[in-house]
């Protein structure tokens, strides 16, 4: 009997696949090569067929992984490992990996479009998400300790964490920040610099001073990271600003000046 995550997981392959060969068949793809992917004939856009390919891919693997687990039903790992009472399940930490991850993804997709440095930094934060995912799911069950946990968790990635974390965040803000300034004039890049400075500091005054509620400080992480993903589509579109070079415009017209004299 198929769980619900299965069937969820199913359908989506099944959707992935249709999706490949209708892609496949839009993009100038040959029937024959759009069925056996690629051996006998084309399969119209390479870059589109094969996301869509190992997605169908992927999730097929992971319905067969939620059928044998049984979605990771308790009692049913019970009865697969042979013993009789089903174990205490770990207390997970709640940590803001899952949204980081979704914002990597979109810079990724913002990359693959629009800039390469955003292509790189997309890149960067879901390798560094990875790292902090299998952290965060090794120490969550090295017992059955919430706080030993922690302290195993944070004795591991301690010293690396914070420093990562830090260039991850100044490398976005810096990189989208950038594009921003360079595109609109200089009076509103000053503007616009002032202003998120002192958004900026004002936010870490009020964090410092309160202990600010769990969903407050998650608000303000998806509001600033949407302003950066705006800040950085926009600029990215627009394009850098003409920039007026007058000590090169002055230099030649001194040289033509000094050439008619010279005649």
């Amino acid at each position: 009997m198929l769980t619900w995550g299965s069937k969820y997981l199913l359908a989506l392959s099944g959707a992935a696949l249709l999706g490949a060969m209708v892609y496949g068949l839009v993009t100038g793809g040959d029937p024959i090569g759009v069925v056996s992917v690629g051996y006998k004939g084309g399969v119209g856009a390479h870059l589109g067929y094969t996301i869509l390919i190992f997605t169908s891919l992927v999730t097929f693997a992971l319905a067969m992984v939620g059928i044998a687990t049984r979605d990771g039903d308790a009692q049913a790992m019970a009865d697969s490992a042979g013993v009789s009472t089903v174990p205490a399940l770990p207390t997970l930490s709640s940590v803001y990996w899952a949204p980081i991850t979704a914002f990597g993804v979109a810079l990724l997709i913002i990359g693959l479009a629009m800039s390469k440095a955003f292509l790189v930094l997309g890149l960067l934060t879901l390798v560094v998400m990875a790292i902090e995912w299998m952290i965060t799911a090794w120490s969550d069950r090295a017992s059955g300790d919430p706080e030993a946990n922690a302290i195993i968790r944070s004795r591991v990635l301690g010293p690396i964490e914070v420093p990562m974390l830090g260039m991850l965040l100044f490398g976005t803000i810096a990189i989208a920040g950038s594009r921003v300034f360079l595109t609109v004039s200089a009076v509103a890049a000053v503007v616009i610099g002032a202003i998120v400075t002192l958004t900026v500091f004002g936010l870490a005054v009020l964090m410092s001073k309160r202990d600010l509620p769990r969903s407050l400080v998650s608000t303000i992480m998806v509001v600033g990271a949407l302003a950066i993903l705006g800040g950085g589509i926009f600029g990215a579109q627009k394009g850098i600003r003409d920039f007026e070079h007058q000590g090169v415009s002055d230099g030649a017209d001194d040289g033509g000046h000094g050439e008619g004299e010279g005649e």
